[in-house]
């Protein structure tokens, strides 16, 4: 089957979706924890965390425009620029339902975890932005710049990781975490969770 862009462009709109946000491959699956300024948790579901950087540690994420349709990526982009903090929970086999269920368009003053049944934790070094407790693996970053993608009025948020929780079990002295004991899941498509499978780690590459 061949899709030419007036092909895509012909299609009804919830396939045109489905197709496109699937042809990327498997992406990350995580949950993004924020704070209003009257201080209601906010949890998102988001499968667009890319790695920027080690040093300093960046990690970037996508929303969708300001004005666009999902109420819970604008409560999570207004959130960060208002308290310059945001959390990365990873998504793992246990709390799916949960997680997916954190999509829908609550309106602002209604917490997301109290209405998906996960629970806030709040570290003393980044108190503006709440963790998810069921959580095994977390980062908390600092807000540090952001881009919009003229094409379609996207905005990448790079954030800068002031901490991480591991499970000891899941990371080597090497820093190699292995993401299968955590039973991190992954998304693809808009709705469709997997758990991946380990099948080798290769040697550093040489000439």
């Amino acid at each position: 089957m061949i899709f030419t862009l007036s092909d895509i462009e012909q299609l009804a709109r919830i396939p045109r979706l489905t197709l496109i946000n699937a042809i990327s491959g498997f992406k990350s699956a995580n949950l993004v924890g924020t704070s209003s300024a009257s201080k209601v948790p906010n949890l998102a579901i988001f499968s667009s965390a890319v790695h920027l950087g080690s040093d300093p540690p960046l990690i970037g994420i996508v929303t969708r425009p300001v004005d666009g349709e999902l109420k819970t990526t604008r409560h999570t982009y207004q959130n960060i620029r208002e308290s310059g903090f945001f959390t990365l929970n990873h998504i793992h086999t246990g709390i799916i339902e949960a997680a997916h269920q954190t999509s829908a368009a609550y309106p602002d003053e209604v917490s997301e975890f109290e209405q998906v049944g996960l629970t806030p934790f709040w570290s003393k070094r980044l108190p503006n932005a709440p963790y998810v407790a069921e959580a095994r693996i977390r980062l908390g970053l600092e807000y540090v710049e952001e881009y919009c993608i003229a094409a379609n009025n996207t905005i990448l948020i790079v954030g800068k990781v002031l901490e991480l929780y591991l499970p000891d079990t899941c990371v080597d002295a090497r820093g190699n975490v292995d993401l299968n004991l955590a039973e991190t899941v992954a998304i693809s498509g808009l709705d469709t969770y997997h758990q991946g499978l380990q099948l080798k780690r290769m040697e550093y590459a040489r000439v």
